[in-house]
């Protein structure tokens, strides 16, 4: 057992809230697209609370070759027919870009069934297909440009999920994280 009795697992997101309500974790970490300041759509398992635990805008990343790379910024509905890369546990998911755009669109272009930001990033920088991320993973990186998405306005919002009061080994790491999300962006 880990000296501070805390244990990390890594699941795939719409898997989470139904561990959290069954006790097979205390809390859970889930992340999504939502509106400013809205709470993401979480399935209806059972009585949980959910608080924000950061929000952040997002950035369509493409290699920087692309047509698009020197935009300063797209809108969603125009991106429907490119070729996405399918990352559901790395990324956010096709059906979460559907969904703000009315359902259509968004086929994928390669799917990728890992969990690592950086093959992710990696993919989408050699041209296998356009990814949705969160501002700060998405700037910055060689070979790629992060265009920020205008419309619709949509942030990535992580949420922490648990079954009531946090008590034990899982308070510390929860009153770390909603203390951090309160800290204002450098």
């Amino acid at each position: 057992m880990p000296a501070a009795g805390v244990t990390l697992r890594v699941l795939a997101r719409e898997q989470i809230p139904a561990v959290v309500a069954t006790g097979g974790a205390d809390l859970g970490l889930v992340d999504g697209l939502a509106a400013p300041s809205d709470p993401l759509r979480l399935p209806d398992v059972a009585p949980m609370t959910t608080e924000g635990a950061g929000e952040e805008p997002v950035c369509v990343l493409l290699p920087e070759t692309h047509p698009l790379a020197g935009r300063a910024g797209l809108r969603l509905a125009d991106l429907a027919d490119a070729r996405w890369l399918h990352a559901p546990d790395a990324g956010l998911p096709l059906a979460q870009l559907r969904a703000a755009t009315g359902g259509r669109g968004f086929g994928p272009a390669l799917r990728y069934a890992g969990t690592d930001l950086r093959a992710l990033i990696a993919l989408a920088a050699a041209g296998h297909g356009l990814t949705l991320l969160p501002h700060s993973a998405a700037t910055g990186v060689p070979g790629t440009a992060a265009v920020p998405l205008t419309a619709p306005r949509v942030v990535h919002r992580t949420e922490l999920v648990h079954g009531g009061a946090l008590r034990g080994a899982a308070a510390a790491p929860a009153e770390r994280l909603l203390e951090h999300a309160q800290d204002p962006p450098q």
